[in-house]
């Protein structure tokens, strides 16, 4: 441990963030930022140290250029922000009511949870990733009666730790190690140049890994793929330097599966135009949730330029539904566990319904590194070791079938680490597919300040959208849906100031100017439709493995310039927008740099590329790899694209349709053998 002066961190605060030295809270700053520096923020003490003794401490404030006091300077205003003493000041509170203790996890699936030494030899099925998809296989296969092992990577920390801490959220954006995994020390990525990346460095592509993956903290934004998003390459044509292709499936083929969905795991929300999002064969099973303040200004807005909107979908409850709670709109949605179960996650539904048939086991905090074969190349189960390096134990498991689910990166890294007589470069790389067309989702919108209060602090955020920018965009490829974004907390709305230039990133004016804007600020944003290319891609780094000695994945590649001119189209509109609405000052959200890297931040996707040719395609339509019956792909590896709006909902509904064939005998089962 290194050890860090606490006279010169006080010091230092007092540069950085004056306002929080001057608190009542400063003594406990101080020795929280020591702590952190000291043990939990790698290489911390060690930078801190360099930075104290390169820049006077006086001279802090103006140092902003200085890439260390910027991120001292960061961390300490989001220590600062993440103590509820300072929320009082702010006029911010986590809640507009008080909240009951509860939990997001079912008592059901916290009672399927084994540990390693009580692993059996050999289940029916073994599913790899708790999340969207792979709850939905559990599901699928325990209430077909077989005995199903759930391999999750990451824990189970309760709903009290998730739903709180807002340093180790994974939007908290402080570097620090997050609840939902996986630790910074231990789990590198390396980048196309070489360079290793850490999981607090936004370039390695995190992903939640928990119990629930994604869905326990996500926003919970439950939008259908268009039609169009489907024949994105019949609509458009295929742009140089893409791979632009349509999906082997249509909506028509996904319309059931998506109605199964949101009733399964209950949306709430009021359907838009059927022209723009496809027809529907059900409503929502809930009512839309209200409409905020500032929702109601983007609506009037709106009206004035013609557009049409709609209540954002949401995977919440605006009423008690299949016994989960109605949300308590909280502030503390999006990278907060819900405190009272009203989030639909794979937590309190699809795993909940798996354990309820006493088929399911779940082993947390145990990392895939191979699947097994046999020495014809079938499939056989998978070798295990612990993801916590301070307890390591190593284990194999047999099973008839075996479900990938663990996010587009890292279900293609385990295909890739398990080569095999017949498969040399991976199980189903045979035509070098695995890996390739990476894609998540470049980010378009604008920040607006309004001249009176717009924001109360009433979640979860998102209440109003319009889909009028999906498709048939003059010049684009594209495009995407633009809505108004979560309630944020203190710490993120300092971000979103900062980097919209107009909050100092140190000295005199931080808190007082966030207690000014942050009421006043409303932000408009949304997913770019990607253009997929062959060279984004996830392949295998020899060099550099993580502590259980894995191969680790290597990022490379870069997006289509079709998707940063589809950025800027979609950024203009969001301006557009928050001006109509009455916004005074509107700040456009910072074009990504062309030779940025892959898009591996929200939403990534790809990688197992669905297709109805094995020489183009990892996965058949059924999600099955090819040249293998037994092993399947549910995640978003296997979106052809990504859609212009959140994925979840279609990652849900997909996985549905490829369980449906996989506990089924089908006709289709036969049309898509190789």
């Amino acid at each position: 441990m290194t050890h860090v002066d606490d006279d010169v961190l006080a010091a230092w605060v007092a540069a950085v963030v004056p306002e929080a030295a001057a608190a009542v809270s400063a003594p406990a700053l101080t020795a929280r930022l020591s702590a952190i520096l000291a043990d939990d923020h790698p290489g911390g003490a060690s930078r801190f140290a360099a930075m104290a003794g390169r820049i006077p401490a006086a001279r802090a404030a103006t140092s902003q250029d200085d890439p260390d006091v910027r991120w001292f300077s960061r961390l300490a205003a989001r220590v600062h922000l993440a103590d509820s003493r300072t929320w009082l000041g702010l006029g911010w509170r986590p809640a507009p009511v008080s909240v009951p203790e509860g939990s997001d996890i079912a008592d059901e699936v916290m009672a399927s949870l084994v540990g390693h030494a009580e692993l059996q030899p050999r289940y029916d099925a073994i599913v790899v990733g708790s999340g969207a998809g792979g709850s939905v296989a559990a599901q699928e296969y325990a209430e077909a009666g077989l005995r199903v092992l759930v391999i999750e990577r990451g824990g189970a920390p309760p709903t009290r730790a998730l739903a709180r801490d807002h340093l180790r959220n994974p939007r908290a954006d402080a570097g620090l190690d997050v609840l939902t995994g996986p630790p910074v020390v231990g789990n590198p990525r390396v980048l196309a140049d070489g360079t290793v990346v850490t999981s607090a460095d936004s370039r390695w592509g995190n992903n939640a890994m928990t119990l629930g993956g994604g869905t326990r903290v996500y926003g919970g934004q439950a939008w259908r793929l268009s039609p169009n998003d489907f024949r994105m390459a019949t609509t458009y044509g295929v742009p140089e330097g893409s791979t632009l292709a349509d999906w082997p499936v249509s909506y028509q083929d996904m319309e059931r599966y998506y109605a199964h969905a949101e009733f399964e795991w209950g949306v709430s929300g009021a359907p838009g135009d059927p022209a723009t999002e496809g027809p529907r064969s059900s409503p929502y099973p809930l009512p839309p949730m209200p409409r905020t303040p500032g929702a109601q200004r983007l609506k009037e807005g709106a009206d004035a330029l013609g557009w049409e909107t709609l209540p954002v979908p949401l995977l919440v409850n605006s009423e008690p539904y299949r016994g989960r709670a109605a949300c308590v709109r909280c502030a503390q949605c999006v990278g907060f566990a819900c405190p009272v179960g009203a989030k639909a996650g794979a937590q309190n539904t699809t795993l909940r319904r798996a354990a309820r048939t006493g088929r399911l086991g779940i082993l947390a905090g145990a990392q895939a590194v191979r699947l097994t074969t046999d020495r014809t190349g079938r499939i056989t189960g998978v070798e295990l070791r612990s993801a916590d390096p301070a307890q390591p134990w190593h284990a194999s498991v047999e099973a008839e079938q075996v479900v990938l689910a663990a996010g587009a990166v890292e279900s293609a890294r385990l295909l890739l680490a398990s080569p095999h007589a017949l498969e040399p470069n991976g199980v189903g790389n045979v035509h070098d597919q695995v890996g390739r067309h990476l894609q998540a989702h470049v980010y378009a919108g604008a920040l607006g300040i309004f001249a009176d209060r717009v924001e109360e602090g009433t979640g979860p955020g998102p209440a109003i959208a319009t889909n009028d920018f999906r498709h048939g965009n003059p010049g684009v490829v594209g495009g995407g849906m633009l809505a108004n974004d979560f309630v944020p907390t203190p710490a993120s709305a300092l971000g979103y100031l900062q980097d919209a230039g107009l909050l100092p990133h140190a000295g005199p004016g931080i808190v007082s100017g966030l207690r000014d804007l942050a009421p006043r600020m409303q932000r408009v944003v949304g997913p770019v439709h990607e253009v997929t290319t062959a060279d984004a891609r996830v392949t295998l780094d020899a060099r550099v493995t993580d502590h259980t000695g894995m191969p680790v994945a290597r990022l490379s590649g870069d997006v289509h310039p079709e998707d940063l001119r589809a950025q800027r189209f979609l950024t203009d509109r969001a301006e557009e927008w928050l001006r109509s609405a009455g916004a005074t000052t509107v700040v456009p959200m910072a074009p990504r740099a062309a030779g940025s890297g892959p898009s591996v931040g929200q939403h990534q996707a790809g990688t197992c590329r669905m297709g109805s040719d094995p020489r183009t395609s990892v996965v058949d339509p059924l999600g099955r790899v090819w040249g293998h019956d037994n092993l399947r792909v549910v995640d978003a590896s296997v979106h052809v694209t990504n859609g212009g709006v959140n994925p979840v909902l279609t990652v849900i509904a997909n996985a549905y349709r490829i369980m449906d064939a996989a506990v089924g005998v089908r006709e289709s089962d036969e049309a898509y053998s190789e």
